[in-house]
């Protein structure tokens, strides 16, 4: 009868520690409750839960009935040394009515209590061994019994039942969220791509509407790119748009935006622009960021750019009419001997010919380039 009613604590507490998993609680907490409530229901004097990470080392430690002191003496990850390295290492259930004549006993270190009998279950779930719980000497001095140790059991199952639950709640959360960061940026620099650059002008757009401010759009191209991959490769040319990736971050303002938009292509939003000097000071900038030495295979290489600039409200009001015509300007910029900027002027429209580059281009923000092998 007293068994049973243990058993009803026992499904009481694993209700609870649903709950506090519910509730997000942090995980110390949680292990916490559980030893806490554990030795409650055994009615033992020391007890404590180890967590181990995916790499063995020690990643939580929570105990009762030890000092902090005292506990810190004990907190070591399980090297299959020692009775509680076994429990981790072979996986297995130790009870002991006297720890101390059991031969792989190591004694134990200074500073920490001498305790008599052991009850050690492994918290696991199939193959993969989370921690372990310990119990040491309950108040009666009774040894552990059966019944004990099948409440530890319970317990130690019903902890790595949720250890598991989180652990793949967690691994679920990061997978989801590398998606996010593939659907949105560019593989090789990290950059934002096409869909999340339209998503950035088109936010900067809105609030450039409402508070009736102006925003600034920059297409630049890197001049001579091709020859690089030509010359070195396409893993060089790679090397050279990582590194212009990160310079070009470093060189703006953090509300602003770096995309690649393809290529050798970078755009850069630019919200609340405050002047067209402002806008100048910028795109010189970006030039003088892009003549900066790359080093490469013991090469040192210097490149230049082309930038074209269009301002909203004056250059176009939507997402692709600005890109477009800060890429006419680019044209433009190209044309006046590379290396310099320029900015967009209705009659690029009229000199741009059917047939040009700038006219075939797709300007759709559904798709990003990720390799200068594509360039």
């Amino acid at each position: 009868m007293k068994y049973a009613k243990k058993r009803a604590q026992l499904l009481g507490a694993t209700k609870n520690l649903l709950a506090t998993l519910a509730q997000t609680a942090p995980e110390q907490e949680l292990l916490r409750a559980s030893i806490e409530g554990l030795m409650e229901l055994i009615q033992v004097k020391y007890g404590a839960i180890t967590i181990l990470d995916d790499h063995g080392n020690l990643s939580q430690f929570v105990h009762a009935g030890l000092t902090d002191e005292q506990a810190r003496h004990g907190m070591s990850p399980p090297r299959g040394t020692g009775l509680l390295g076994v429990v981790i290492q072979q996986n297995l259930i130790l009870r002991l009515d006297d720890m101390t004549k059991d031969p792989r006993s190591q004694g134990f270190p200074p500073g920490h209590p001498a305790m008599t009998s052991l009850l050690a279950v492994p918290i696991s779930n199939l193959d993969r061994v989370y921690g372990r719980i310990y119990l040491c000497d309950k108040f009666d001095k009774n040894p552990f019994s059966d019944e004990d140790q099948e409440l530890a059991i319970s317990f130690a199952n019903a902890i790595s039942l949720l250890l598991d639950n989180a652990r793949k709640l967690n691994q679920l959360e990061k997978s989801q969220h590398q998606l996010l960061h593939t659907a949105f940026h560019d593989a090789l620099t990290g950059l934002p791509n096409r869909v999340l650059l339209s998503d950035r002008i088109s936010q900067a757009l809105c609030h450039a509407n409402r508070n009736q401010t102006q925003l600034a759009v920059l297409f630049c191209d890197l001049d001579g790119f091709k020859t690089v991959n030509d010359t070195f490769g396409h893993r060089a040319g790679d090397h050279v748009l990582k590194t212009m990736g990160e310079r070009f971050v470093n060189c703006v303002r953090g509300d602003d935006t770096v995309a690649r938009f393809g290529g050798d292509e970078f755009v850069f939003v630019l919200p609340e622009v405050e002047s067209v000097e402002h806008t100048r000071t910028v795109a010189q900038k970006i030039l003088d960021t892009i003549s900066q030495l790359i080093h490469i295979d013991g090469h040192d290489l210097v490149l230049c750019g082309s930038i074209g600039i269009a301002l909203y409200p004056l250059d176009g009001e939507e997402t692709e009419s600005l890109v477009k015509n800060a890429d006419l300007a680019m044209y433009k910029a190209k044309k006046q001997g590379k290396n310099n900027y320029q900015f967009f002027e209705e009659k690029l429209l009229a000199e741009c010919p059917p047939q040009s580059a700038a006219h075939k281009r797709n300007y759709g923000m559904d798709a990003a380039t990720t390799s200068a092998a594509t360039h």
